[in-house]
């Protein structure tokens, strides 16, 4: 039985900003696996091939053997990995020691171990979808921001104001009592009337109150 060692990462994490490669690295040379027994793959961009972990699988790994990870998911991304490592870990006899837990040949203990790592991808899913949605709606609300980083489009409580008094006053009457621009309160009309009306529904022309370009 002949101990080996395994870790995988990014030199320097997109979400953490660490080098976790170095940082397993450490971890895994602190549980006593000699130096030249290790293996590591190194992700680069979108590759994340364990070229290194097949080539131990394929070749080198015997029965009985056990490899050492700091934890197991060095060994996967994905549940697809995750099945095939269970079946090679099963045919050869493999033993593989975490910080996380042990794989054997038990098939009770595997079948649970294969059960719970499922359920953490099906979470780190979850996660990812949650964060893809919270991207999209953060787009499309950037969207109607200005360029110059003030939203324009935002009724904001004194535009509600300002738009309730123009109702009984003229644009004049209105400017001087919330100090806005005539074209600010035209603006702030023809949004509030077009959420009201349906699309193309010509809006009231009022000459007295000086009223323009509402149709």
């Amino acid at each position: 039985m002949t101990k080996y060692g395994y870790v995988s990462g990014f030199l320097k994490d997109k979400i953490s900003k660490e080098d976790s490669f170095k940082y397993q690295a450490t971890i895994l040379l602190s549980m006593g696996v000699p130096h030249e027994n290790c293996f590591g793959d190194v992700f680069r961009k979108n590759n994340k091939d364990r070229y290194q972990l097949r080539k131990f699988l394929n070749t080198i790994a015997q029965e009985g053997d056990v490899l050492v990870v700091p934890t197991l998911t060095c060994l996967y991304s994905n549940v697809r990995e995750l099945c095939c490592l269970m079946y090679i870990v099963e045919d050869k006899g493999l033993i593989i020691e975490s910080c996380d837990m042990d794989l054997s040949d038990d098939s009770d203990s595997s079948n649970w171990i294969l059960a719970s790592q499922l359920a953490h991808l099906n979470y780190l899913d979850y996660l990812r979808s949650q964060n893809i949605s919270k991207a999209i709606k953060q787009k499309k609300y950037q969207a109607t921001l200005n360029t110059g980083g003030r939203n324009k489009r935002v009724i904001t409580p004194l535009y509600r104001q300002a738009y309730e008094y123009l109702r009984t006053h003229t644009y004049s009457e209105t400017q001087l009592k919330f100090h806005l621009s005539k074209s600010t309160l035209y603006r702030i009309k023809r949004q509030i009337n077009n959420k009201k009306q349906p699309i193309n529904m010509p809006q009231s022309y009022d000459a007295s109150r000086g009223d323009l370009d509402e149709q």
